[in-house]
């Protein structure tokens, strides 16, 4: 998690953001940005290229990296479950590299858990070695419509037990038959949540008691002052640049 300052720089950081004028949420890259402030870390210009491993940020020193994600929730109580997609999986296209050839939609539950739980695990394993990270984690920064309250969370994130698991497809609500969900479950909680019509795969969380709480106020600078602000700010550190 987070230490005290790490805490207070994601605080200012949140802050400065939603002073933007040109920035409507926290998201996407604008998190990973923020981020690599909070852990005063080198941030890469996207322009240059975006990578598509599992890590947004990584700490060359520490060998740590961390998926980043951005959310926005109806209600940020503490032990609150949300879900949040973390891979696309189609895993019947690739279920020769998976070790499932033969696989269908058709398949058992089961065996369309391993694949997908294969094909997750195989993300995890070659980025930790592209991106030479030994300490995994994901990152989530939760936020309401209303963007003065902010949540951070920390979870480990490490390759997953097949073993754990126990698959079953969702009910459809209409014809009561089998959903076009499948669910991963540990002691009959839903973990994870592959939907086969977008071959996307969900991550199931809770909001832990340790999670961070950042509520700030609102303010935002006029459009005006906000370019004057950031010209003047670059110009002068192109200058000291030359110097």
């Amino acid at each position: 998690m987070l230490i005290d300052n790490e805490v207070e720089r994601l605080r200012q950081a949140i802050i400065a953001t939603i002073a933007s004028p040109v920035i409507g949420s926290i998201e996407d890259y604008t998190w990973e940005a923020i981020f690599h402030y909070v852990k005063d870390i080198p941030l890469s210009d996207p322009a240059l290229g975006r990578s598509k491993l599992l890590y947004d940020a990584v700490d060359i020193v520490t060998k740590t990296g961390w998926s980043l994600k951005s959310l926005q929730l109806n209600s940020l109580k503490l032990g609150s479950v949300f879900l949040f997609v973390i891979q696309r999986a189609d895993i019947i296209k690739k279920s020769i590299q998976l070790g499932f050839p033969g696989l269908t939609e058709q398949s058992s539950p089961d065996e369309l858990g391993a694949a997908i739980i294969q094909h997750w695990n195989e993300k995890i394993l070659s980025s930790q070695t592209a991106q030479n990270v030994v300490n995994s984690y994901e990152s989530i920064l939760l936020k309401t419509i209303q963007g003065y309250e902010y949540i951070y969370c920390e979870f480990p994130l490490n390759p997953l037990d097949p073993k754990m698991f126990s698959w079953s497809w969702t009910v459809d609500r209409i014809t009561k038959g089998a959903g076009v969900g499948l669910q991963g479950k540990i002691a009959d909680k839903v973990e994870l949540v592959w939907y086969k019509n977008q071959k996307q795969l969900f991550r199931a969380r809770t909001i832990p008691s340790q999670a961070v709480r950042i509520t700030v106020e609102r303010n935002r600078l006029t459009l005006d002052r906000y370019v004057n602000t950031v010209l003047s700010a670059l110009q002068e550190q192109i200058n000291q640049q030359h110097d």
